[in-house]
């Protein structure tokens, strides 16, 4: 009988450096495929980030240069299904329904108004590419691809088509949800699906330049903007308007001491007075 090695190692390797919070995806041997104990792990990743006063940006990538995820784990998918004696997909789907809601970051129902980088190291695909969508950033190495490719299964991807439209516009958001096929690292970027593409192996690097710059700067003034956004989706103008005058972020304590540093010290271009 052949035996299959079981990795030791936990699925999510956390790292923790003066602020930041690096949670790295690994379950190398599935191309962290979103499966064997990876969800929880992220979901308990990212309430410790919201909930810690002294982690002020998160970044979410994966181990090796293969892939940042792949979305489910199909192969658990149809082991359960085996299990189950299910004889139809639709059987399984029923059966692992869940009567909650569980966290996610793609919708933000767990209320993370911290930034969150997604280095994306290799292919980020389905239900990756959702989490990667429910960054703020999303840095792409130049070897990798992005894309919801669930049509060619006959699925759907879900909790994508709002935010595939914020980020693109509407035709190519019909054309990465129809047509299933991924993006490259360069029409990522072009379309907005990534900010910025880096050499291969590189995206974590640029995502740790990125999160020291955001770090120097009050945590109350990226939280405010990206609770605002959040909470004006949908609301008409006049609303959303009426929205930023209440708590601003210069009314925060830790916004006015890093006021204070930043016209001491002279701002990039600016006279120091």
């Amino acid at each position: 009988m052949v035996q299959t090695a079981v990795s030791t190692q936990p699925v999510l390797l956390k790292e923790y450096e003066d602020g930041i919070f690096v949670a790295r995806m690994n379950r190398l041997e599935r191309l962290n495929a979103l499966g064997g104990g990876l969800p929880e792990a992220l979901n308990e990743a990212w309430f410790e980030f919201r909930d810690n006063a002294k982690l002020k940006v998160m970044i979410i990538t994966g181990v090796g240069d293969r892939a940042f995820g792949v979305g489910a784990d199909l192969r658990a998918f149809s082991d359960r299904a085996r299990e189950m004696g299910a004889t139809s997909a639709a059987q399984v789907m029923e059966a692992m329904r869940r009567p909650e809601i569980g966290p996610s970051i793609t919708s933000n129902n767990l209320h993370l108004y911290k930034p969150v980088i997604a280095a994306i190291n290799g292919w980020c695909l389905a239900g990756s590419c959702e989490m990667a969508m429910g960054c703020d950033f999303r840095i792409i190495e130049e070897h990798a691809q992005i894309g919801l490719p669930e049509v060619k299964r006959g699925m759907g991807a879900k909790n994508t088509t709002h935010k595939l439209f914020y980020l693109s516009f509407l035709s190519m958001g019909f054309e990465i949800d129809w047509t299933g096929d991924p993006l490259t690292a360069e029409r990522a970027v072009e379309l907005g699906f990534a900010n910025e593409i880096v050499p291969k192996g590189k995206s974590l690097e640029r995502a740790k330049e990125i999160a020291r710059q955001m770090i120097e700067k009050p945590l109350a003034f990226h939280t405010y903007h990206k609770e605002r956004f959040f909470k004006s989706i949908g609301t008409p103008v006049r609303y959303a308007l009426a929205m930023e005058q209440r708590f601003p972020p210069q009314e925060d304590p830790e916004y006015r001491k890093g006021l204070e540093a930043s016209l001491k010290a002279g701002l990039p271009g600016w006279p120091v007075r």
